[in-house]
C-alpha cells in the first residue's frame, strides 16, 4: 500500500494544491485514441484531477483508486460540478472485474502508474479494453522554479538529499524519476506504443504541458502533499507552526528558500514539471 492510501493522508490538500492537467494533454489522448468514447476508466484517480475533465470527451467515466478518502473527495468534487455522467470505485488498479471485458475504450492511469502490479495491471487492462482501445498512463515529477537555478538546487536537495526526505520515498518514485522507461508494455497484447516526455531546460519550452503560477505559500502546500513528506512525518511527529508546533522539515525548507532567494510568502512562482506519457492500443 502507497502512503496515499494510508487512512492519515490528506487527501483534500492534495486536491486543492496539486497541479491540473491542460487541454493540450486531453487532446493528445484523444487524438491518438481511434473508435468509439462511451467508456473511460481513470485507474489511482485520486480525487478525480483527471477524472473528471474527461466527462467532457466520453459518454461514462469511471474512476477507481485504493484510497477511500480520495474517492471521497473525487466523489465530493464531481458532485459540486454536478457531473453525472461518472463514477467512482475503491478498488486497486490491478482489479478491473466490476467491468465487463471487452468493453473500455480507453483506460487510463493519471500519477499513478508507478504504483502498480505492472504485469497483473497490464494482463487486467488487456482484458477489460476492447480491440484497439486505449491505454495511456501519464505522471510528472520534480517541479522547477523557472529562472531561478540557485532554488532549484535547494529543492532538489531536499527532495532527494539523504538528510531530508530522500529516504522517505516509497520505490516508485525512481519508476516516476525514470520516466516510465522502467514499465514495459507488453507486445504481445498491445501495438502502437508512442512516448512523449518533457524536462525543464532540456527540452523546447512550448513542449511543455504540466505548469502552473502560485505563490510561494501555495508551493509550500503542495510539498506537503508529497509522500516522501507524508512518511517523514509520521516517522518524526514534527508539528508546523501553522498548526501551533515550532515547525517542521518544510518550514525549513522554506525557511531557506526565503533568506536564499528574497522571496515573501506572496511571492508569484512559475512553475514547470517534467511530464511523461505513455500511449498504447490494445492489439
Amino acid at each position: 500500500m502507497t502512503s496515499f492510501s494510508d487512512s492519515t493522508f490528506n487527501a483534500s490538500l492534495y486536491s486543492d494544491f496539486r497541479p491540473s492537467y491542460p487541454p493540450k494533454l486531453y487532446s493528445i489522448l484523444t487524438d491518438y485514441h481511434k473508435g468509439p468514447k462511451n467508456l473511460l476508466v481513470d485507474q489511482g484517480c485520486g480525487p478525480g484531477t483527471a477524472s473528471i475533465p474527461f466527462t467532457k470527451l466520453f459518454a461514462h467515466v469511471i474512476g477507481s483508486d485504493p484510497s477511500a478518502g480520495m474517492i471521497d473527495v473525487a466523489t465530493k468534487n464531481a458532485a459540486a460540478k454536478e457531473i453525472k455522467n461518472i463514477e467512482f470505485k475503491v478498488s486497486a488498479a490491478e482489479d478491473l472485474s466490476y467491468i465487463n471485458p471487452g468493453t473500455a475504450d480507453m483506460i487510463v492511469a493519471s500519477q499513478a502508474a508507478h504504483w502498480f502490479q505492472h504485469d497483473k495491471w497490464f494482463k487486467e487492462c488487456a482484458k477489460t479494453l476492447r480491440p484497439g482501445g486505449t491505454l495511456s498512463f501519464f505522471g510528472y515529477l520534480d517541479h522547477q522554479y523557472m529562472g531561478a537555478p540557485q532554488a532549484n538546487k535547494i529543492i532538489e536537495e531536499f527532495s532527494y538529499g539523504k538528510d531530508y526526505l530522500g529516504p522517505y520515498w516509497e520505490p516508485g518514485r525512481q519508476v516516476l524519476r525514470n520516466l516510465f522507461r522502467d514499465i514495459e508494455v507488453p507486445k504481445d497484447i498491445f501495438e502502437d506504443i508512442e512516448r512523449i516526455e518533457y524536462i525543464p531546460g532540456k527540452y523546447p519550452n512550448d513542449k511543455h504541458l504540466i505548469g502552473k503560477k502560485m505563490t510561494l505559500a501555495a508551493n509550500e502546500q503542495y510539498v506537503r502533499t508529497w509522500s516522501s513528506f507524508h512518511n517523514y512525518n509520521k516517522q518524526h511527529k514534527e508539528v508546523s507552526r501553522v498548526q501551533g508546533g515550532g515547525g517542521d522539515i518544510v518550514d525549513r525548507l522554506f525557511d531557506r528558500l526565503k533568506k536564499t532567494m528574497g522571496w515573501t510568502e506572496n511571492k508569484v512562482l512559475e512553475i514547470q514539471w517534467s511530464h511523461i506519457i505513455v500511449l498504447a492500443r490494445r492489439i
